[in-house]
């Protein structure tokens, strides 16, 4: 019998068999979970459970046994399955079903610490939008990404697959399930933002469709470079300087407002947004924020309405680096040939 009678911690997904040397199995009934089928061999003698079992669960086998003189023996094990403290799953940065940019990386976010990453790696498979070569990069033992060696195509589906139910990821932690997802690209956006002129041009299908004047960070809180992808959107958007370590009386402190059609760049807090009526006259002349991107309402509202999370937004000219790239989805800012190498670092 497999497994052993007293078994604990034993993997869903491993083989459940009654064998017997002699004779043959005449049938088998497993409980403790759900119902569980099986197929005996041709010569009778092989006992096998189709399918995985369920997690956390104490399974009893009863089974009997004909000899060669047609004499039934009956007997009975039992084991428990991977319990609960032992399960590891994962989940997804975006949403089944959804759309979103040509931009958008797939982030995977692990219960527990990956140890066999090549195994988690070779579970993954992504397809569509292009079908190209992609990569992954470990951040941590928690949390991966993956992107392709170019952006998404535009108005696709992306499918990731992800076979991973039974594996050991490390540390004796067995992942619950496998993974089924998919999201959809909408048309290709792309903004680029130049310091020294202080404008964002909007382009739509590769195609420059708007330009508006806008107002970086200052001296003190320059705008990072590089390119970026809209993380979330919120038509209104509490700001607070609190969050800079900044108190009143400090000369980059600002009362908390609330800003309008706000795109987050950044986990730190870079937005696109509207700017306060007070840093209107500053719009297309001066810095003036603590690092954002900030328009008009025409050219705020025209950015909002356009861009969806997983848009890509490059800024350069600001004389300062690129935000790291776990800061956001700096991901595009990593040359492809180096993508894979979590040691590798650029100008951040």
């Amino acid at each position: 019998m497999t497994p052993q009678d007293g078994a604990s911690e034993y993997n869903p997904t491993a083989p459940v068999t009654v064998v017997t040397d002699a004779g043959r199995v005449k049938a088998v009934e497993v409980t403790g979970g759900k119902a569980v089928e099986g197929t005996i061999s041709e010569d009778g003698r092989t006992w096998t459970a189709k399918g995985p079992l369920e997690f956390a669960k104490d399974y009893r086998v009863q089974y009997t046994i004909v000899n060669d003189d047609d004499v039934e023996h009956r007997g009975s094990t039992g084991f428990a399955t991977t319990s609960a403290a032992n399960e590891a799953d994962l989940s997804f940065d975006f949403e089944d079903g959804g759309t979103y940019g040509t931009g958008q990386v797939i982030q995977l976010n692990f219960s527990e610490p990956v140890t066999d990453k090549a195994a988690v790696e070779k579970a993954v498979t992504v397809t569509g939008a292009g079908d190209q070569e992609g990569k992954f990069r470990w951040y941590s033992d928690q949390m991966v990404r993956y992107r392709p060696k170019d952006k998404w195509a535009p108005n696709s589906q992306v499918n990731v697959s992800i076979k991973l139910l039974g594996t050991d990821i490390g540390n004796g932690m067995i992942m619950n399930q496998n993974y089924e997802r998919s999201f959809k690209t909408g048309p290709k956006n792309y903004a680029y933002v130049d310091n020294n002129t202080k404008t964002i041009k909007i382009y739509e299908s590769d195609k420059l469709t708007k330009e508006f004047p806008v107002t970086l960070g200052d001296p003190q809180w320059p705008s990072v470079t590089g390119q970026l992808v809209v993380m979330e959107k919120a038509k209104s958007y509490f700001f607070d300087s609190r969050t800079l370590g900044l108190k009143p009386g400090d000369s980059h402190w600002y009362e908390p407002f609330y800003a309008s059609n706000a795109c987050r760049l950044t986990s730190s807090g870079a937005f696109v947004h509207q700017a306060e009526p007070s840093g209107y006259p500053y719009v297309g002349n001066t810095n003036i924020s603590h690092g954002c991107i900030g328009l008009l309402p025409d050219g705020a509202e025209y950015f909002f309405n356009t861009f969806r999370v997983g848009d890509v937004v490059e800024t350069v000219n600001t004389g300062y680096g690129e935000a790291d790239p776990d800061n956001g989805y700096g991901d595009w800012n990593i040359p492809f040939e180096h993508y894979q190498d979590a040691s590798w670092k650029g100008n951040w």
